[in-house]
């Protein structure tokens, strides 16, 4: 390699020839393919869209997004309207009183929720509210 380009040589003598020498890979992974299923659901679903200039390739890509997170914010809203009633039902109130509450942001993860019944502090992290409610159900 040094006689056929010296700056290849000396870019590759620079790091540590495990991170580029097969001799050096380890044995444990048995795939050879480096492309994911996600990747190629992606690249399927622009192909029309690379074919295009940089610019309109971008919002081709954002248009299609944009469609595609729609429709799935429909369908899981129709999944969610095919939960049992009584479960339902309390869904509903609980989202009913959530309109009359203020989150505040106070800390990582965590948040200050202000509502006609009291003040409480929430971690969506751990999934605790200081009132017990989210630990008692």
């Amino acid at each position: 390699m040094k006689e056929l380009d010296q700056g290849a040589y000396e870019y590759l003598d620079a790091i540590d020839p495990r991170q580029w020498c097969k001799a050096y890979f380890h044995e444990l992974p048995k795939c050879d393919l480096l492309l994911n299923n996600s990747c190629e659901v992606f690249n399927k679903y622009i192909l029309d869209a690379r074919e295009m200039p940089i610019v309109t390739c971008l919002k081709k890509i954002k248009d299609q997004l944009m469609t595609r997170f729609y429709s799935k914010n429909l369908e899981s809203e129709e999944m969610c309207r095919q939960i049992c009633p009584k479960i339902r039902k309390k869904l509903d109130k609980n989202i009913n009183m959530s309109n009359n509450c203020t989150a505040l942001p106070a800390g990582q993860h965590i948040f200050h929720v202000m509502g006609m019944v009291g003040e409480y502090d929430v971690n969506i992290q751990k999934e605790e509210c200081s009132c017990r409610a989210w630990q008692l159900s």
